[in-house]
């Protein structure tokens, strides 16, 4: 505490001024024990900012919002992301450093929790140890969708991304774009995505198109250029072609070579495999929530950048679209996927019910196995009682929608990855769609924004 001056002895100026000085430590070592500062003290202030710590020391957050949350640490670039937060008190601790910095968003999307009175969104920069951030109740998306929600956005705007990739800049970097793309406007999915925006063109195929192809494959002779795939006929409408009666499934047990398969699994990890996540609902600008499911314990990559330009990759590809004479614009990007031991995914489907995107149905899935399974790992068909076995090489080809109407989804194709039992599964597959994939996609309006 300071010391009155009433109370310092009748002595010399120096015994004064050391009794003065004393005073001054006394009180900024007190504030300094304290942790805290009185109002205007500066030179309290400053010491007390310039403390650092130079290891790792824990920082608590709890989520007492009604959102279940992200955090995601501020790499400078997209952000990493750390830990999931339950909405209404769930917390976790994580280790960090001192002026590492976190933003909060909603979970499985990017779109950020904000504080709605001050329009900023919840971050925090660690600066001691032991601290605890609270997400309030009241944190909420934005009502305001123009946002940026990462520190590099205005660098991305800067070298061009708006034009090249202007559906992920749109929704991620809304308001570095606004200049050139006019993106509070487009930040609208139902002013983005329409037909006549993005020149959509005829479907891949009209009603009965379907049997014309797998036909082919089924009736194809020894000279054909395709017999060299070795189709297998394992189910066709009314058993005609071969196979049980049901719909059409078809394998080509040689389809590709071992060096492709190899180029396939290189490319997954140069993009990093991740827990696969099941598609949840889309929000209002047009982002569908990547939600980890139980009933699917599966690692997966998506072949995207440097992978699919990879020149074995684009060879398989260009291969399908020779088989399939369905164009690449309709196919998603290759899936590949890992399956370690005991990983499964349980009975599926790959299209909806309800499809109402603009890319429509995927009307085929044309799936690669890219090893062999010691044991395990077989795809089954769970209506068809069918099963096919993993082979390096081998091409699994199956139509999720109906013959009579390709925009109709068609229930029996419902088929799960059995458990891995020995060895480990690599796979890929192309999901095709009905119309063009690669606008959407491009423009953000499949709901996917990897």
């Amino acid at each position: 505490q300071s010391i009155p001056l009433s109370m310092l002895p009748r002595s010399p100026w120096y015994t004064i001024l050391f009794f003065l000085l004393a005073s001054c430590f006394l009180q900024l070592a007190t504030a300094s024990a304290e942790g805290t500062c009185s109002a205007g003290d500066e030179e309290c202030s400053a010491q007390t900012a310039e403390k650092t710590y130079t290891g790792e020391f824990p920082l608590k957050f709890v989520n007492k919002s009604k959102f279940r949350a992200d955090v995601h640490w501020d790499d400078g670039r997209y952000g990493v992301h750390m830990a999931i937060l339950n909405a209404n008190g769930g917390e976790t601790t994580l280790n960090t450093f001192q002026g590492h910095s976190f933003f909060i968003t909603r979970h499985g999307v990017k779109e950020g929790l904000f504080d709605l009175e001050k329009d900023e969104q919840h971050r925090v920069t660690a600066s001691k140890p032991n601290e605890t951030y609270e997400i309030p109740e009241d944190a909420a998306p934005s009502d305001k969708p123009c946002q940026d929600r990462f520190s590099i956005c205005k660098t991305e705007a800067a070298r061009g991304t708006c034009s090249w990739s202007p559906g992920w800049m749109i929704v991620h970097c809304c308001k570095s774009c606004d200049e050139e793309l006019n993106a509070s406007q487009l930040i609208d999915p139902k002013v983005r995505c329409t037909k006549e925006r993005l020149n959509m063109t005829e479907p891949a195929w009209q009603p009965g198109d379907l049997n014309k192809l797998f036909e082919s494959w089924a009736t194809m002779d020894k000279d054909s250029e395709f017999a060299q795939y070795e189709p297998q006929v394992l189910s066709s409408p009314g058993a005609k072609f071969g196979g049980i009666d049901g719909p059409w499934v078809v394998t080509f047990d040689n389809f590709f070579t071992e060096d492709e398969a190899n180029a396939l699994i290189k490319g997954g990890e140069q993009v990093g495999f991740e827990r696969s996540t099941d598609q949840g609902k889309m929000n209002a600008i047009g982002e569908r929530e990547k939600v980890v499911s139980t009933t699917r314990t599966s690692s997966n990559a998506w072949c995207i950048g440097a992978c699919e330009r990879i020149p074995q990759v684009k060879e398989v590809s260009h291969r399908i679209e020779e088989v399939t004479r369905v164009p690449k614009k309709n196919y998603e990007s290759f899936q590949i996927l890992e399956y370690g031991h005991d990983q499964f995914y349980r009975s599926h489907h790959d299209s909806s019910g309800s499809e109402k995107g603009l890319s429509g149905h995927r009307i085929l899935t044309f799936f690669l196995y890219l090893t062999d399974v010691e044991e395990g790992g077989e795809t089954k068909f769970n209506k068809l009682g069918i099963q096919v076995k993993p082979k390096r090489g081998r091409a699994l080809v199956w139509p999720s929608v109906k013959n009579e109407d390709p925009t109709a989804w068609d229930p029996r194709t419902f088929h799960e990855a059995m458990p891995v039992i020995k060895g480990k599964k690599y796979a890929a597959n192309h999901w095709i769609h009905l119309n063009d994939y690669e606008g959407p996609n491009k423009w953000g309006c499949t709901g996917s924004f990897s």
